[in-house]
């Protein structure tokens, strides 16, 4: 293959067969371009050398092949068309196989001169900035106080020991604010109750006025005294007996309820298996029983009674 280098765009290929016309002879012949080809191709031949000399791996004496950080190596691509390979007579023995060696391309860096050392029998001093862990520990176990062992008795002959303190034989607590008084607690209780006491004694003289002036036992004995002569119920201070009527409306309210919570029971899931469905579950059955005993108490007791307040 060969170059063709234009100069001129107004020449043609087809006259290259043609000899070349003589230049004038008071003009210098200089070819840039094609001075400027041949430095190209030096350079690119110069680097190509270069390259080629560089392995991967370069095989030394004895076998031993050292491995570099060049990038290029013979055959790297495609491989050699050729594998050589070796006789039957020069089979591997012993300590013959592929030996490696890494290039060392380490350079220790310049340093300056290390500090002279310190001349025999001186003594190094170290600035005291710097703690002195084996002292410190050395004075902290020299002016340590050891803990006296608690006090103890011997009950046993066979020596078993108790502690002393706790058993009720030392008295504790003697130098205390609070030793010998009654606590906090006992105290706000005791004050409580009387608050309490208070309060009924207060309720319990209103409802002696309400009754006009008697006791409170004998308004209670009247309730359990049985109906007057003319079948009416006996009449309670403060309290009015309960009509049919309203007696009836309160029945009808509490099965209706009734009936929508057994509603709600039953349309419960078969499994209960997480603790919220068992906390419905139980509440459910808990308002169910007490709406039946609410029925069951207005059906069966003929004289209710209904606080006027």
């Amino acid at each position: 293959m060969s170059l063709v280098y234009i100069t001129h765009h107004n020449e043609n290929i087809f006259d290259l067969e043609r000899a070349p016309e003589k230049p004038p002879e008071n003009r210098p012949v200089v070819n840039s371009t094609s001075t400027k080809a041949a430095a190209y191709a030096k350079e690119r031949r110069d680097r190509l050398n270069i390259e080629r000399k560089k392995h991967d791996v370069i095989l030394l004496k004895g076998g031993v092949r050292l491995l570099t950080d060049a990038k290029k190596a013979y055959h790297r691509t495609m491989g050699c068309a050729n594998v050589p390979l070796d006789p039957p007579c020069a089979f591997l023995r012993k300590n013959q196989g592929v030996k490696w060696r890494r290039e060392n391309l380490h350079v220790c860096p310049k340093s300056d001169n290390m500090p002279p050392l310190p001349p025999m029998g001186k003594k190094v001093t170290k600035p005291d900035m710097v703690p002195n862990f084996v002292n410190r520990n050395k004075i902290c176990a020299s002016s340590f106080v050891r803990c006296p062992p608690p006090p103890r008795y011997v009950d046993t002959p066979g020596g078993t020991r108790q502690n002393l303190l706790n058993s009720g034989m030392v008295p504790q607590y003697v130098c205390r604010k609070d030793f010998g008084k009654v606590p906090v607690y006992i105290q706000k209780t005791k004050a409580m109750l009387k608050e309490a006491h208070t309060i009924c004694c207060k309720e319990r003289a209103r409802l002696m006025e309400v009754c006009g002036g008697t006791k409170l036992t004998e308004s209670l004995t009247e309730m359990t005294q049985p109906a007057r002569a003319d079948g009416a119920p006996p009449e309670m201070p403060g309290m009015r007996v309960m009509d049919q009527e309203e007696r009836n409306e309160i029945l009808v309210g509490l099965r209706a309820h009734l009936n929508e919570m057994t509603k709600n029971y039953q349309s419960m899931p078969l499994l209960i298996d997480s603790e919220n469905k068992r906390q419905r579950k139980g509440k459910l059955e808990s308002d169910l029983r007490q709406l039946e005993q609410d029925m069951l108490l207005l059906e069966t007791s003929p004289i209710i009674y209904v606080s006027l307040y």
